[in-house]
């Protein structure tokens, strides 16, 4: 007998995978300027902007779009540009990428994970020293289907060294030594990981590195991408384009000087944006402005194809890619300052903390309990696989985090189960009084 609920149950989970996949691919990065985000809004045809405290280190696009600063994190809403949720970081961390669950930020020595829907800290992983950065998709994300493997690596010279993690273990899979990158892709369809590097060469890998195939280029690059069942491959003088055996199928010279300002078919030159045919690789259209052009960011609608450009007198012009035509869009409109949307206020069992520090050594946990409740800050020691000292419980998120910054604490804000604790305190903290009272901290009345 067929069981009609689970049929219904697997036709709801696959939609929601399908409408997913459509979200995403939706999707565009942002143009990101030192501390703004700028975003285009086609219905309006107005430029929306969002401005961060501290300058933008790194970002990843997946169900939101997350930011990384030298002190928080961000979760924004990529239409509105409205800051859904925020972070304090005990730390600055170099690089940020994203899973189905997690959000991944890595340090120098350290992958720590965060739960995305609360940014609430999950686990720390220990990694050998150095600048190790996630070898991810283009906008960020882990590979569909691999939630828990994790690619880094980190340059030398004439080398790079490439470690697969196991996040859900914490353990190192694979460690392999290459010559150095210049560009890699991850292709989904193939579940394949193609590298360019500096002799010139392509190298065909699993998803676990081991080798498939490889090709020496006859042309000069630096970066390329699929195209048809070949690839694109960028040099500083032309475009070329070549079969997935290597084989030299077209060129088209094009002075590209800058690799951060090409989009597919399009490149900023000295002569303005030139675009070009996908199918014959000539071009189609150069778009010139008053002066150079200095950023560049492609746009996919339903509707039309259009890029987003700025000058270098910061002005912003639209470019049509269907009908060929230029829109100066120099006013800037919808400025937000930050400010965070949506209501905090826990309603469950579970509180949130703030762990200042988690120590094997009882008496290490003891002197740092001792410094902290001398500022009359009623911190305690949770113990389970280590001693950990925390500071909560905080029903409200936003007004925990207004607390730990007056108080200058650094450390992470986790989301458990509610602790019992049976002491009462009373605390001030620049001038407003708190309660600490059955577990959970409160402002005082006046």
């Amino acid at each position: 007998m067929l069981d009609f609920s689970a049929i219904w149950h697997i036709i709801i989970h696959m939609s929601l995978i399908i409408i997913t996949s459509l979200f995403l691919a939706a999707m565009t990065k942002p143009l990101i300027i030192d501390s703004i985000i700028y975003a285009v809004d086609l219905r309006t045809m107005e430029v929306r902007e969002q401005i961060i405290t501290g300058s933008i280190i790194d970002y990843s696009i997946n169900d939101y779009l997350y930011v990384l600063t030298t002190r928080y994190l961000y979760k924004i809403d990529p239409d509105y540009l409205s800051i859904r949720d925020r972070i304090p970081l005990p730390q600055r961390f170099n690089y940020i990428a994203t899973n189905i669950d997690d959000i991944i930020l890595i340090t120098s020595g350290e992958i720590i994970l965060l739960d995305k829907k609360n940014l609430a800290f999950k686990t720390g992983i220990g990694i050998e020293y150095g600048d190790y950065r996630p070898m991810i998709t283009c906008n960020n994300t882990i590979a569909r289907g691999h939630n828990n493997i994790l690619h880094l690596f980190t340059d030398s010279e004439r080398k790079t060294i490439i470690k697969i993690f196991d996040l859900a273990t914490g353990r190192l899979l694979k460690k392999r030594t290459v010559s150095r990158l210049l560009d890699y892709r991850y292709y989904a369809d193939d579940n394949l990981i193609v590298t360019f590097d500096i002799h010139n060469r392509m190298t065909m890998y699993d998803f676990l590195l081991n080798e498939q195939s490889k090709f020496s280029l006859k042309v000069p690059g630096k970066t390329f991408e699929r195209y048809g069942d070949g690839y694109l491959i960028y040099s500083a003088e032309a475009v070329f384009s070549i079969t997935k055996y290597g084989k030299l199928i077209d060129y088209q010279p094009v002075p590209i000087e800058k690799q951060e300002v090409v989009e597919r078919f399009l490149f900023v030159t000295d002569r303005g944006v030139v675009y070009l045919d996908s199918l014959t690789l000539r071009p189609k259209a150069i778009f010139k402005g008053a002066v150079e052009f200095s950023k560049l960011l492609r746009i996919q609608s339903d509707k039309s194809d259009y890029a987003f450009t700025l000058d270098q007198n910061g002005s912003f012009h639209l470019l049509n890619l269907s009908t060929l035509a230029m829109i100066s869009m120099t006013a800037v409109e919808n400025r937000m300052q930050e400010k965070i949307a949506g209501v905090s206020t826990v309603v469950s069992d579970s509180l949130w903390y703030f762990q200042v520090g988690a120590f094997s050594s009882y008496h290490n946990a003891r002197q740092m309990y001792d410094e902290i409740r001398q500022q009359n800050i009623p911190v305690f020691i949770d113990s389970a696989d280590l001693y950990r000292i925390k500071l909560g419980g905080f029903q409200d998120k936003l007004k925990a985090i207004e607390i730990v910054e007056k108080a200058n604490l650094d450390g992470w804000f986790v989301f458990q189960e509610r602790i019992e604790q049976k002491d009462f305190a009373e605390f001030i903290i620049e001038l407003q009084k708190y309660v600490l009272k059955n577990g959970i901290i409160t402002r005082s009345n006046p």
